[in-house]
């Protein structure tokens, strides 16, 4: 029971206001306007003409890029912060400005969730068996530097140095596969994904020079039986798609295929037992909720209980940065299974 009153809708003015930043910096990544500024400081006349607009609509959009602290401005010309001009823009390496795709597509979704709960169903439904090939594509193009960074981060915080044969379930371009294969050369790798996604899989095995070292298969993880012995598997924002029956199916079909002694790895979006971290986990599933009909952020203790039903042990949980999750556990050794 509440003890104190509120005064002012303080919270509430704040969560209202708040969005104002995140669409003033989407749209500055999607005029790719931190470009020019990379080269130096510029008037809004000066920067309209490097991208092409006018600037009666462009300078109130820098003004308040200004008090996102994604710009700078002295008198009339304006500068990228360091962070802005470290990320945002393009050429240098650790660019990140092509994610404004995928935010806008993800909060235009979230504005359905109103509508999602009142359904009971998914009314920004991604539908993976059926997707279009031109969707795929698309969509693939966007997260493949992100599967990319994900494999160097694996190898960089995991001995894989012992491993020979890699399983990527669910692995879309393979990114993953093609990063920890660059650091591993005795590794052979097989991508599984669905027959809708596998032609651009192949593709980009084909343009990596890959096709001698990495496997594609077409599969359904959930309903179809594994083939093959590997001593490492990753699953990749793959358990948050299914339900949790699904899950349970999944991980057993992968479990079948791992060697005594091996390992899965298993990154995504994982909340505390609480449910109330971490914070990215948390807003996650407010996506999730509009484009999957069962799938959701799993808590700790289900990955736990899913991988131990599943013949795993020595589970483990690392939260990275970005507040997403990396899953551990192994199969025994065959000389802790005969004990």
């Amino acid at each position: 029971m509440l003890t104190t009153t509120a005064t002012t809708p303080e919270v509430i003015d704040n969560l209202t206001s708040g969005v104002y930043p995140a669409f003033a910096m989407l749209a500055g990544m999607q005029l790719d306007l931190f470009t020019p500024l990379g080269d130096g400081p510029m008037s809004a006349d000066q920067l309209a003409d490097a991208i092409g607009v006018g600037s009666a609509k462009l300078k109130p959009l820098l003004y308040s890029l200004v008090t996102a602290n994604l710009l700078t401005v002295d008198g009339e010309v304006f500068s990228n912060t360091p962070e802005a001009d470290h990320f945002l823009v393009q050429g240098r390496p650790n660019y990140i400005g092509q994610r404004h795709g995928i935010m806008a597509q993800r909060w235009a979704t979230i504005l359905k969730t109103g509508e999602s709960v009142r359904a009971g169903t998914a009314q920004g439904k991604i539908d993976f068996s059926t997707i279009s090939p031109s969707a795929v594509k698309s969509s693939s193009r966007i997260h493949h530097q992100a599967t990319l960074a994900a494999g160097r981060d694996l190898v960089a915080r995991y001995d894989l140095s012992r491993c020979h044969q890699l399983l990527e379930i669910g692995g879309r371009t393979g990114g993953l596969t093609f990063a920890v294969l660059d650091a591993h050369p005795q590794m052979r790798g097989t991508v599984v994904d669905l027959p809708a996604t596998t032609p651009i899989t192949q593709q980009y095995v084909e343009e990596a020079g890959l096709a001698g070292r990495v496997r594609v298969v077409a599969a359904d993880v959930v309903e179809d039986r594994l083939g093959g012995s590997f001593d490492v598997a990753v699953m990749k924002s793959l358990i948050q798609v299914l339900n949790r029956d699904q899950v349970r199916r999944a991980l057993r079909n992968v479990g079948q295929v791992i060697v005594p002694g091996g390992a899965i790895y298993i990154l995504g979006s994982v909340l505390d037992d609480s449910r109330l971290s971490p914070p990215e986990a948390v807003a996650s599933n407010l996506n999730f909720l509009n484009v999957y009909d069962g799938g959701q952020a799993y808590t700790e203790g289900e990955y736990r209980d899913w991988l131990t039903e599943a013949g795993f042990v020595g589970f483990e949980r690392v939260v990275v940065p970005d507040g997403t999750s990396i899953i551990t556990a192994r199969k025994p050794n065959r000389a802790n299974m005969i004990q």
